[in-house]
């Protein structure tokens, strides 16, 4: 194909189109991350001749201190002219090219705008931008529309689409179907470090195709259909004491900023002693968001529900609450927002500040408000956060060893497995092994069914923060089944 870009993997290419954006989508263990990697890796240091390519990442690539225009011209600065010679910056020239870049990709954001100040639809534009201005053949995007609300992520997709009108090449790397469809012009799904199947628009738009609802399941069915699942496994006998250990009921959270949009809905479900529950769901299905809000309203704005720890109505609205009625909370990486306050000063802060400064009148509704960096949540010595690393891991591990002689009752795991390495899983698995056979119980959420069922006795699925089905973990998986499940309503 004439212009064609060819993009190694490590089994098999991505051959990405002049004018075209492609979109490559896979579940968070699908091997999408390594994939991405490898495409962005070979963009810093593969062969190129004369092209420019860029690659934009869900970190910030702007240069702090520096202006928005500036940012977009970094290295390349308008001169100013006089006859043949160029001498100085002109600043004048370079703010009204940045500002006619930004002005077609969505963005009014002013050239003068510091580059920390900025909200994230805006950075992602002006790298765009910056992309444009250096003539850019090729550009690669991790996520862009994964920390937008909706209105943004249609600006986004009218961002890219602009790019795509230039010539330039896209790719962009998703886990989420629904986004993939809404961007792509072709979609191939990553499955293990392959790609396993490849859609192009025609088949879910246009008279006569099955529309996009169709090619979302037919694409999350090939995410998910490992040839694991569909084996039936022979666990051994579990025994599970009599008797609800945790309640749930009616448990619904809303969105700290944005009182339209509930991050869980009228959720209810049970646990036994002696019992591990997993929760299965891709990302922003709202199973991470239901553990933290259960424990202490970490994270959401509580709206209605009830707990009850053995038999017995309890109070959780703080996390000295929560630790008092039995239950402790795991979280691998708890959520901090990154929003823009009024007045124009943009931070960050933790997910169970959100709603107060909200009620308070400070937050910028109009402006994005995003999963950002760092650590947050209501830690105070409580809630245990981890990142990757040994020492943390080591914590982690360490902690599983003691619960099941500890008072409490109740442990919830949010994605506990995440950047651990196969040892250090496998004695993972093994404290909740003990922890179940204490006749405590666990709770615990994963994007990763292996896991999943090779350690809970039941499976709950959830999408768009509504529990949409459960999985028997003694029987095989069809995987049309669990596509149904984690396909949102």
């Amino acid at each position: 194909m004439s212009g064609a870009i060819h993009l190694p993997l490590p089994v098999g290419e991505l051959v990405a189109l002049p004018g075209e954006v492609l979109v490559a989508v896979g579940e968070n263990r699908s091997g999408l991350a390594g994939v991405a990697q490898h495409v962005v890796d070979h963009i810093v240091s593969g062969p190129r001749d004369a092209a420019v390519w860029a690659s934009i990442g869900r970190r910030r690539g702007l240069v702090p201190g520096a202006d928005v225009a500036q940012n977009v011209f970094m290295g390349r600065e308008r001169r100013r002219r006089w006859g043949p010679l160029r001498w100085g910056i002109d600043e004048r020239a370079t703010r009204a090219e940045a500002a006619e870049l930004l002005a077609a990709l969505g963005s009014a954001v002013s050239p003068l705008e510091p580059a920390e100040a900025i909200g994230e639809f805006d950075r992602i534009a002006v790298e765009l931008a910056r992309a444009l201005a250096r003539e850019a053949v090729l550009v690669a995007l991790d996520e862009p529309t994964a920390d937008l609300g909706p209105g943004d992520a249609v600006r986004m997709q009218a961002a890219l689409a602009e790019v795509r009108r230039r010539g330039v090449a896209v790719v962009v790397f998703s886990e989420r179907p629904r986004a993939a469809l809404a961007m792509g012009d072709r979609v191939v799904v990553v499955r293990d470090g392959a790609v396993v199947g490849e859609h192009s628009r025609g088949e879910w738009e246009g008279p006569g195709v099955g529309g996009v609802e169709r090619m979302r399941n037919t694409v999350l069915r090939e995410m998910v259909a490992r040839p694991e699942l569909s084996v039936p496994s022979s666990p051994p006998a579990r025994s599970v004491e009599d008797g609800e250990l945790l309640a749930v009921s009616g448990w619904t959270v809303g969105d700290p900023v944005d009182p339209s949009r509930e991050l869980v809905h009228d959720v209810g479900f049970s646990v036994r002693a002696g019992e591990v529950l997993g929760i299965a769901g891709l990302r922003d299905s709202g199973a991470s968001p239901l553990l933290l809000s259960l424990y202490g309203h970490s994270e959401g704005t509580f709206r209605a529900g009830r707990i009850e720890v053995g038999g017995r109505e309890v109070d959780t609205s703080s996390v000295e609450k929560a630790i008092a009625a039995g239950l402790f909370l795991v979280a691998t990486n708890p959520p901090r927002y990154r929003v823009r306050f009024i007045g124009g000063i943009a931070m960050p802060v933790s997910a169970s500040s959100l709603p107060r400064l909200a009620r308070m009148g400070l937050v910028d509704r109009d402006s994005d408000t995003d999963p950002g960096d760092g650590l947050g949540g209501r830690l105070m010595g409580a809630v245990r956060s981890m990142n990757r690393g040994g020492a943390q891991a080591d914590q982690l591990l360490g902690l599983l060893r003691e619960f099941p002689a500890s008072e409490r009752r109740v442990l919830l795991l949010d994605d506990p497995s995440h950047g651990l390495d196969t040892a250090q899983r496998a004695e993972l698995h093994r404290g909740i092994e003990r922890i179940r056979d204490a006749g405590k119980s666990v709770v615990f959420t994963s994007d990763d069914l292996i896991e999943l069922y090779a350690v809970s006795d039941r499976i709950l699925v959830m999408a768009d923060g509504r529990i949409t089905g459960t999985l028997d973990t003694s029987t095989p998986l069809d995987p049309l089944t669990l596509a149904t499940l984690l396909a949102p309503h």
